[in-house]
Order: structure tokens, then C-alpha cells, then sequence
């Protein structure tokens, strides 16, 4: 697959995610607004049905109060003049055992006389027996226009002056039975309190709230004990006495003093929702980070797989020219004819054997363990020996192996083959990409019941960004010509393995142009870390 598909895919991915994670953070805001909107619905309804339960005790209040007020007038006509009195007609004192009927039955008499050029008429209106209102009036004929008859005449007077009587007794007739109240005096605190809280406990709204009243003029008249008018950003509002007579901007004022956390809510209700998604967004970074790996383990096998054909082309085609020389009957076969080529053989074939050596270093890797076979082994004498055999290397190229072994506690345990592989691939290392006469720096000393092994070189160093992947397998850092440095990329991840293997550590510290250093951390003593994959001899 190539990397403009990989990218492709790693962006639609990444869109996908995006998108779900987007559609679920708007579900999420909806479902907060839903439900704040369907809380504040609620408390309005709450605070909607205590006005209307203020009022209509008020209204059976003024009723019951008017009832009595007729009662006691009712009483009272037994002293009026004989002319305004008439025999019970509709109310029966015996029988309803004085009090007042649920219905009020109201008659009205009229009678007009015609005198002359005046028509007088009489109206009175009884309420159950008792004379509530009386209107005498003398009209003259000629004030109506003559198209209409005298009585027609009269009924339009006796129409204005009602009229102007209502219009002028209307004020003092409401002030009678619907008299002005302070807010203060109709409004009990307590009882809206409690109000409030059925009202509230009825559609599930247990929080704690804080309340005040406030008149016509906008000046608290009343307020529970913690009301405090800034404390809370969301305030409910609703006017008091709505068809009161004398309408004012009395009103109510309400907050709660912890108000419910929807979003929170709506989170909590998509925890599992979004548990799913983060195991989604998880596994789709897991899947491109595997893609894009091993689409870079393809080329470095690709290359690994160039640089191996090179490096075994070279001794084969060595090895099968000294062999057709050998079968060649015009080559003379002088014994130092036949030494040189055997001895061309020979080196060919070890440096076959060495890269067949490399290549099955990887087959540990693929295995994932080493198989160590571990003795108890004297580490500085160990890197003397490898120092001693790449000595003359290193003289060479004119250059040169210093010495330092000071680790007084040398003994460790490690497998003897491997780690003086390790050692080897260090050297080879500082050999192969050295930079004028290569001089190493060996050194060894004890730290934290353990052996520090240090190998510095004044080579051509390593850059910071390729120090980090210099132990992966098959990476090579880049020298401008893939064939100028012989290997397969194997080395560094080789000697990493095998150290983590033995329960150590390796670090590594390079500037370009000045050099590299190595060191290795290995314990003297034996670790279960490592100790149950082992065998010892």
C-alpha cells in the first residue's frame, strides 16, 4: 500500500472520528438545554398555580366578607320607611333560618306617568327584599327628536342618566367591595413558602430556593431569611393578583441557591457512549500507528534486503572466481599460486560466514529470546580480549584502543558468545564509521552494584533526531550512500536486545562531528527479571 492510500485512510479515519465525537457533543448540549428548558417549564408552572391559589383565596375571601356585608343589610331594612319596604317576596327567614341564598336574585319595577309636557318615571331595583337601588326622573317631551314616541323618550333618559351615575359611583363602588391593600397585607410569607414547596414537591423539584415580594413600585415587601437579591444569575419572575381590580406590578422573585448541573447530567447519561468512542478513537490511533510501522518495516527490509544481496554478491563472486582459476588448466599451479587463492577463498568464506552470522542474529529477534547460556564471567577481562583481537584492526588505520578497565567487582554473569557479540558490534561500530584515525575508549568501573562498560569513539557522530531509533531493527542512519557503510541495520538493535536480555541497560550520548559514547549497565548479581529465561553452565 502506498502512502498516499495510507494517508488517505488516516484522514478518513481521523474525519470519522471527528465527526462522531462532534455529533455526540451537540447530543450532548441539546439534551442540557432540553432538559434546563423542561426545569424552568416546570417551576413556572409551579409558581403559576400558587398565584392562582393566592387569588382565588382572596376572591373566596372578598366574597365570603360582601356576603355578610348584605347579610347585615338585610337586617338592618326592618327599619326602613314604609314606602321602601314590600312583603317578602323571595327570601323566607324561616326557612333558610336567616341566612343569604347561593343565587342573588335581583328585581327591578319601573313606572313612568305622562303630565302635561313631562314624563315621570320611577326605577328600583331589590336584591331578595331589600331596596339596593332607587332613580326618580321627570323628562321633558320635547328633549327627545320627534321620531321617537314618549316612552321610547323616557327609556333613552332614564339610559343617560344611569349611565352618569355609574360612571361617577363606579370608583367609589369598587373601593367599597375591593378596597386598596398594601401587598404586604394580602400576602402571607409563610404560606407562600409552603405553597412553593408543594407545588415544587409535586413535580420533583427537592432543591432549596430563596424567595422575595415585591410591591408596585419595584420595594421588597417580603423575603425568606437567605434571600439575597444578586445571589443567583438565573431568577424566576411572576405577577401576583394578575385581574386584580386595581391592577399594580406586584410580583414575586425566585432562585434557587444550587441550581442543577444539566451538562454534567447529559455527560453522565453518555459515559458509556463515550467509552465506546474513546475504544474507538484508541484502537483507530493503534491501527494507523501499526500501518504506518510496518509500511516503514517494508522499506527497511527492502533495504536490508539490498544492502544483504550486495554484501553476499561480493564474497560469492570472489569465491567462484578463485574456483574457475583452480579448474583453469592454463593457470600455473605453483604452490603459491594455490596458497593465494586458498587463502582468497578462505577470507571470502569467512566474511560469508560473518554476514550468515548477522542474519541469524535477526532470527532472534523473530524468536524473542536469546537462549543465554550464562557463566560467570570476568568483564574486563572479556573486553581485553576483544580489545586484543581488533587491535590490529583498529592500528591499521593508524589509530588506536585506550584502555581504562577499573572495575574492581568484574564478575558478572552473562552469556560469553553474545555479549563478546556485543562488545564486537561496539568496536565495529566505531571502526566502520569512523572519521580520520579512529581512537576508542574503553573503560569500566563499578556504580549501584553493577559494572558500567563505556565505549567512546571520535567518529563521525549521531544527530538527536536518529539517537532515538539507532536500537530499532534494520535502521540505519542515513550516510548519503546506502552501500558506503557495509551492514544490515542489525547491530545496535542486536546489542540492546542482548544487554536487556542479561537485566542491563544501554544508553547513548553523540555530537556530529565529535564522536559517540556507549554504556552499558549490567548487574553483578543475577535478577529474576531475566534469571527464569536463562540456563546456566
Amino acid at each position: 500500500m502506498s502512502k498516499k492510500y495510507i494517508y488517505l485512510l488516516s484522514f478518513i479515519i481521523a474525519a470519522s472520528l471527528a465527526g462522531i465525537v462532534y455529533i455526540q457533543t451537540v447530543w450532548m448540549q441539546n439534551d442540557s438545554q432540553r432538559k434546563e428548558e423542561e426545569f424552568d417549564k416546570l417551576v413556572k408552572q409551579a409558581m403559576s398555580d400558587v398565584v392562582s391559589k393566592l387569588e382565588r383565596d382572596e376572591v373566596t375571601e372578598q366574597a365570603s366578607r360582601i356576603k355578610q356585608t348584605f347579610f347585615r343589610n338585610k337586617k338592618a331594612s326592618a327599619h326602613l320607611p314604609k314606602n321602601l319596604q314590600r312583603p317578602p317576596k323571595y327570601f323566607d327567614n324561616v326557612k333558610n333560618n336567616g341566612m343569604l341564598s347561593d343565587e342573588e336574585i335581583l328585581d327591578i319595577s319601573f313606572r313612568f306617568q305622562l303630565q302635561d309636557k313631562y314624563i315621570s318615571t320611577t326605577l328600583q331595583t331589590y336584591s331578595e327584599d331589600s331596596l339596593i337601588f332607587s332613580l326618580d326622573n321627570r323628562t321633558p317631551i320635547s328633549t327627545r327628536s320627534s321620531k321617537f314616541g314618549p316612552l321610547t323618550n323616557a327609556l333613552l333618559s332614564i339610559q343617560d342618566e344611569l349611565k352618569s351615575k355609574v360612571e361617577d359611583k363606579a370608583e367609589i363602588v369598587l373601593n367599597t367591595f375591593f378596597p386598596k391593600q398594601a401587598i404586604s397585607e394580602r400576602v402571607d410569607r409563610e404560606k407562600v413558602d409552603v405553597l412553593l414547596m408543594k407545588q415544587f414537591e409535586d413535580r420533583g423539584i427537592t432543591l432549596q430556593f430563596q424567595f422575595a415580594v415585591f410591591d408596585g413600585k419595584g420595594k421588597m415587601a417580603m423575603a425568606t431569611t437567605g434571600y439575597q437579591p444578586n445571589a443567583s444569575k438565573t431568577n424566576y419572575q411572576k405577577y401576583l393578583f394578575p385581574n386584580d381590580p386595581h391592577p399594580e406590578a406586584h410580583h414575586i422573585n425566585l432562585y434557587f441557591t444550587e441550581r442543577p448541573n444539566f451538562m454534567l447530567e447529559s455527560v453522565a447519561s453518555f459515559i458509556p457512549s463515550a467509552v465506546f468512542t474513546l475504544i474507538m478513537i484508541f484502537t483507530s490511533i493503534i491501527t494507523i500507528m501499526i500501518i504506518f510501522k510496518q509500511k516503514r518495516l517494508d522499506e527497511i527490509k527492502n533495504d536490508f534486503i539490498n544492502n544483504m544481496t550486495h554484501e553476499f554478491k561480493t564474497p560469492i563472486s570472489t569465491i567462484s572466481l578463485a574456483s574457475q582459476m583452480l579448474k583453469d588448466g592454463t593457470v600455473a599451479k605453483t604452490p603459491k599460486t594455490l596458497q593465494h587463492i586458498s587463502g582468497v577463498i578462505q577470507d571470502e568464506s569467512k566474511r560469508l560466514s560473518y554476514q550468515v552470522e548477522k542474519v541469524l542474529q535477526m532470527a532472534i529477534f523473530e524468536k524473542g529470546k536469546a537462549g543465554l547460556k550464562i557463566k560467570k564471567i570476568d568483564v574486563n577481562q572479556l573486553i581485553h580480549n576483544v580489545s586484543t583481537n581488533f587491535k590490529l584492526k583498529i592500528e591499521n588505520k593508524k589509530g588506536k584502543i585506550i584502555e581504562s578497565l577499573e572495575a574492581k567487582s568484574s564478575t558478572v554473569y552473562v552469556d560469553e558468545v553474545h555479549f563478546t557479540n556485543v562488545i564486537f558490534n561496539l568496536f565495529d561500530n566505531a571502526y566502520k564509521y569512523r572519521k580520520g584515525r579512529p581512537i576508542l575508549n574503553v573503560n569500566t568501573w563499578n556504580k549501584n552494584n553493577g559494572v558500567i562498560i563505556s565505549v567512546k569513539d571520535n567518529g563521525l557522530g549521531i544527530s538527536k533526531e536518529n539517537q532515538n531509533r539507532i536500537f530499532e531493527k534494520f535502521y540505519r542512519v542515513p550516510t548519503g550512500n546506502v552501500h558506503d557503510v557495509k551492514g544490515f541495520g542489525l547491530g545496535l538493535a542486536y546489542v540492546k536486545k542482548i544487554v536487556e536480555d542479561h537485566g542491563g541497560t544501554i544508553s547513548v550520548e553523540s555530537e556530529l562531528n565529535v564522536g559517540t559514547k556507549f554504556e552499558i549497565f549490567l548487574p553483578i548479581k543475577s535478577t529474576k527479571e531475566w534469571k527464569k529465561n536463562t540456563n546456566f553452565f
